[in-house]
């Protein structure tokens, strides 16, 4: 399972578009797969036969957790899943998700805000209402992507689930997906231009935001800025409680990614 956007922790297997048996390409649709922001085509980075599914529809993986295993056909893949399968995937993708540093964060929360993350969510976070668009892990070895083609331009409107731009991993050619809604304010990276995972590639927000603190605050800015009602948890929390509290003054409708696909699908604002 691919980190589809900074705070994803886990997916949610919408759909299979393949079955057991199947011939993969590059670049084939394997599933659809709900994120904490959107509903997105996971897409095939190799080619061969699909010889397992680990995961059914509707069930959810962590990040790096085992959901398929594509090969040869006839192939032995039992040694995959008992060696590093989905087991110890599940295990381990939970805590690089949180922090990389597992024992020393988890206890000390508060001190984590005055020491490092305190300083830059304190001045953006209440009077940006803009989402910086960071670069995706697209695949277990990507590193750096490369934009192909933007579909949008700044001044564009901007809804969840329309693409952005193409780009080139090192595996495959693949849509960029956008996972929040507002204008297109912002795009940092010319076509043909790299940028590594996590790099900042656009920001999307209310007309007339000025973004710009966003740009030079920090790797936490974007989270404070998507949700400056609980700046202080913003891993687990937030996706979970936004669909509660629907109707925030002054803030956009807040609603699962598959509940906007769904209205959408049926005509409904």
């Amino acid at each position: 399972m691919p980190k589809m956007s900074d705070t994803m922790e886990e997916g949610v297997i919408a759909e299979w578009h393949k079955k057991v048996g199947d011939e993969i390409k590059v670049g084939d649709i394997l599933a659809d797969v709900e994120t904490d922001k959107a509903t997105m085509e996971l897409e095939s980075f190799e080619e061969g036969t699909l010889l397992y599914i680990g995961i059914q529809k509707g069930e959810a993986v962590p990040v790096d957790g085992v959901i398929a295993v594509v090969g040869k056909k006839g192939e032995d893949f039992q040694s995959l899943l008992s060696g590093n399968g989905s087991a110890a995937s599940k295990e381990n993708a939970p805590a690089p998700a949180n922090a990389p540093e597992t024992k020393e964060e988890a206890a000390p929360e508060a001190g984590q805000k005055e020491e490092a993350p305190g300083p830059p969510q304190a001045a953006p976070a209440a009077p940006v209402n803009a989402t910086v668009i960071r670069m995706p892990k697209m695949s277990d070895t990507m590193e750096e992507g490369t934009l192909i083609s933007w579909q949008k331009k700044v001044g564009d409107k901007v809804k969840s689930g329309d693409i952005l731009a193409e780009v080139e991993t090192d595996k495959a050619t693949m849509e960029l997906e956008a996972y929040e809604e507002g204008t297109l304010l912002y795009i940092g990276i010319k076509e043909g231009e790299s940028v590594p995972v996590d790099g900042i590639i656009a920001v999307v927000g209310e007309p007339g935001a000025d973004f710009n603190a966003l740009l030079s605050g920090g790797g936490d800015t974007p989270q404070a800025a998507v949700s400056a009602d609980a700046p202080a948890a913003p891993g687990k929390s937030q996706p979970e409680e936004a669909p509660v509290s629907a109707a925030d003054p002054g803030d956009r409708l807040k609603a699962s990614p598959l509940a906007k696909k769904l209205a959408r699908e049926k005509g409904i604002d």
